[in-house]
């Protein structure tokens, strides 16, 4: 019969918690899933369009961006899933924050992204979207 040693029950939850870290460590942050499905274009009338898909869970709209009467047209948003948004614009921004999944798996309330309806682009932080121009 095998024995466990205390160095043994040591370096078994060492490993259990580089897993874990690992686990963690992989789950892409709110930025850098939204910078990876944001798609920009210019419509016939000359407006911006920016369409951001995020993970499997979100899929949203900004119409006439960098105009006064900007728009957020959401397509697909689950509290639920590994990614969801504020459905209302803040400071003329969109927040992005991670989902029940994916708080489940080590997301933190902390981290997010904010899509500037400025500009289309994604920040990391709601002031520096604010100062976009």
């Amino acid at each position: 019969m095998p024995r466990t040693t205390p160095a043994g029950a040591f370096s078994g939850a060492l490993v259990a918690a580089l897993l874990c870290a690992a686990t963690a460590a992989a789950q892409e942050t709110p930025y850098a899933a939204t910078s990876r499905g944001a798609q920009c274009g210019l419509q016939t009338d000359g407006t911006l369009t920016c369409r951001y898909r995020v993970g499997r869970d979100l899929d949203f709209t900004l119409l006439r961006v960098a105009q006064p009467n900007v728009s957020l047209e959401i397509l697909r948003s689950d509290p639920e899933g590994d990614y969801t948004i504020e459905r209302s614009l803040q400071s003329r921004c969109v927040l992005v924050r991670f989902g029940r999944r994916s708080m489940a798996q080590g997301g933190s309330d902390f981290v997010m992204a904010a899509v500037s309806g400025r500009n289309g682009m994604v920040y990391r932080s709601l002031r520096e979207c604010r100062l976009a121009r």
